[in-house]
């Protein structure tokens, strides 16, 4: 699959070849078309619904918390946010403009888009990992 800036993406597997579905964390990627594609494949809709009906991490960058997310009602009301385009989607009561979103009750992470991609990746580590590996990956990261 090619990215929305032309970035070859190449899966370990299929999603149909999943024989075991006890994520930790599964983490919709944005952009377009790959947020739609996403939205339209049935099986990573079930994973989904599967993941938030245990109470397991989901997460989402850019146009994914509103493609995905939003569009198969697995946001709850659980307080997101998205890249600033599809910001005037979401209702205004669950809507945070910060970079990166953690609602802890909902097991979500949202995050704007490329900008703040880092910082939704060093997020991921620390809720999966803890503080202090998230510090000891984003060190050598010479982060402001």
């Amino acid at each position: 699959m090619r990215a929305s800036r032309g970035v070859q993406l190449v899966a370990d597997c299929h999603i149909d070849e999943l024989t075991r579905r006890d994520f930790e964390a599964i983490v919709v990627p944005g952009g377009l078309p790959g947020s739609e594609v996403i939205r339209d494949t049935p099986l990573a809709i079930v994973l989904l619904k599967e993941q938030a009906a245990l109470g397991r991490w989901r997460a989402a960058i850019c146009a994914a918390p509103v493609v995905v997310l939003q569009h198969h009602a697995l946001l709850a009301s659980a307080l997101v946010t998205c890249h600033p385009g599809f910001q005037p989607q979401l209702p205004a009561s669950q809507l945070s403009h910060e970079r990166v979103v953690r609602d802890e009750a909902h097991r979500l992470i949202t995050s704007q888009g490329p900008g703040s991609a880092i910082e939704f990746a060093l997020e991921l580590v620390r809720v999966l990992r803890g503080d202090e590996l998230a510090a000891t990956v984003a060190g050598p990261m010479v982060l402001p």
